[in-house]
């Protein structure tokens, strides 16, 4: 028996079984006396091409132009959406992007640097979009840094170094009359800087943590051991030692003038100078003409001992308007996180907390991101802000500890840099991954126990807390400025955390001060705290009453 033949007539049918991400449709085409054939359509879609696979752009220039164009395929009608992202900040297209193109159609597209823009290589992505269809081209930008002119030179009493980068100018000032002080720094004639009087604009200002100050807003108090660069309360300012200009840098020095002279035996005629000379040298910032390095040499000549403190290194006030602070406050510094607004306090002097900085720069910027940013390698990463509505000025400050004793000197850098915080960041980082490590600040903390003036007898405790923006290597006693002992270190302080974002816990340190070997009356202990480079904090000095 067998099969009848099929005929040579048969019947077809279609039926689509599926898209291929907008590619081809898949027919499956069915033959009536069986089996079955696949057949791939097409489906409507379009593809993307640039003229040339790199660009380069100067700070402040614009590139060549070059073509992007769309070409439809398998009869693609649509319109698309192009995009063009990538890292190289301070570069825009021209268009802007978003735009529109349609198959068959063009766009000259050049790149547009500002004169801050990062120099480098960066991968740039253009991306077309319709509906569920999307393609991208990726081509290479290189920004490379206009050579710029810099010039320094006088007017009046200020000094100048101005740096030009196409129609970009950006100019920092300082003030003779007032030590030295930085009363300028500005973008295309927007000054950042509040120079109302001395004892603003950025400037290096002094202090004894053993000294008191107290009621400063009237003055009226006492207001201890303080160099002010600028000048005293009586807008006395700092007289210049020296001073001098050439084509790439601005040098001072100044004697400053104790900040509260009544307290020195002078008054509001009679300024006093201080045990310290301030030198400051300003130079441009290669690749970065919104930046200028500042270099201070902070020398104490005194042949008395001043404990350690926060030292202003520098006060930093911005003029109102720029209200807005800003700073990296995560846990994973140098990875472009995102970056933190606070709400800053308007309480007064003193009453910022300690807000956490690992990337050791902040910034008072208004609503358009434009500002004052100041970067300090070697500060702790800590600083403190503050709106000063009273005083129609903003302030903010690094954590900067030292002591200064007998021939001591101070000296780094710190960066003042203008315009968008978000560029501003980014020399920060270039700076960060050039500059070679420096760690001139001492260790900082504090004498808890015993309390000034106690009455001691017996063995008692002498406690508290260290850290440092390095390592701590050492923990030692000193009554009456001897040495009697080695603290024992690292241990628990979970209370100092609360006040010193992610500080270590263990930072404490105790040590048991046999008060026998000591003669009944006044005495003084101090702690002294060396980290691993070397640095040396005396903290506050204790006065106590031993009675055996």
């Amino acid at each position: 028996m067998h099969r009848a033949a099929s005929s040579p007539l048969q019947f077809w049918r279609f039926r689509v079984v599926g898209a291929a991400s907008g590619c081809f449709a898949v027919l499956v085409l069915t033959c009536c006396g069986g089996g079955q054939s696949t057949v791939s359509v097409p489906a409507p879609d379009f593809a993307l091409e640039v003229s040339q696979p790199a660009a380069s752009v100067s700070q402040g220039l614009s590139s060549l132009p070059f073509n992007l164009s769309v070409s439809a395929t398998n009869g693609f009608t649509g319109s698309v959406n192009i995009t063009v992202a990538g890292s190289a900040l301070g570069v825009n297209s021209s268009p802007a992007a978003p735009f529109t193109l349609v198959p068959g159609a063009s766009q000259q597209i050049t790149f547009v640097a500002d004169g801050e823009a990062t120099p480098g290589s960066f991968t740039i992505t253009i991306t077309g979009t319709s509906g569920s269809l999307s393609h991208s081209v990726q081509m290479t930008l290189d920004v490379t840094a206009t050579p710029g002119t810099t010039s320094t030179y006088q007017v009046g009493t200020q000094l100048f170094m101005e740096n030009d980068v196409g129609d970009e100018a950006t100019r920092i000032g300082l003030e003779t009359q007032w030590g030295g002080t930085i009363v300028e720094a500005s973008l295309n004639g927007t000054n950042f800087v509040n120079a109302y009087d001395d004892g603003r604009e950025v400037q290096a200002a002094l202090y004894d943590g053993s000294a008191t100050y107290d009621n400063c807003a009237s003055c009226t108090g006492v207001w201890g051991w303080d160099p002010v660069q600028g000048g005293d309360r009586y807008v006395n300012g700092s007289p210049l030692l020296a001073q001098s200009l050439s084509s790439n840098s601005v040098y001072i020095k100044t004697q400053p003038y104790q900040w509260d002279p009544d307290v020195f035996g002078g008054g509001p005629t009679q300024p006093v100078l201080a045990d310290a000379y301030m030198e400051q040298t300003i130079s441009p910032v290669s690749n970065h003409p919104h930046a200028f390095q500042i270099h201070y040499k902070i020398t104490h000549f005194g042949t008395d001992e001043h404990d350690n403190a926060s030292q202003e290194f520098p006060a930093i006030y911005v003029n109102s308007g720029f209200d807005r602070y800003v700073y990296y406050s995560g846990t994973s510094p140098w990875t472009n996180g995102a970056v933190t607004f606070p709400v800053v306090s308007t309480g007064g002097p003193g009453t910022s907390p300690h807000y956490y900085t690992p990337e050791h720069w902040g910034a008072f910027v208004n609503d358009l991101d434009l500002g004052l940013t100041v970067y300090v390698p070697a500060q702790y990463p800590y600083n403190i802000a503050e709106i000063l509505t009273p005083f129609s000025t903003n302030y903010f400050a690094p954590f900067t500890a030292f002591t200064f004793w007998p021939a001591s000197v101070l000296e780094g850098d710190i960066y003042v840099i203008v315009g968008d915080y978000k560029e501003s960041r980014q020399t920060v980082y270039d700076l960060n991954s050039t500059l070679s490590s420096s760690d001139p600040f001492t260790p900082a903390g504090n004498t808890d126990t015993p309390k000034p003036n106690s009455l001691l007898s017996g063995t008692v405790l002498v406690s508290g807390w260290a850290f440092d923006n390095d390592t701590v290597a050492k923990v030692e006693i000193l009554v009456d400025t001897v040495l009697v002992g080695q603290a024992t270190y690292g241990l628990s302080r979970p209370d100092v955390p609360t006040v010193w974002p992610n500080a270590s816990a263990n930072l404490g340190f105790q040590f048991s001060l046999n008060t026998m070997q000591f003669l009944n009356g006044t005495h003084t202990i101090q702690v002294k705290v060396t980290d691993n480079s070397g640095n040396v904090a005396y903290f506050r000095r204790v006065p106590m009453n031993i009675s055996n």
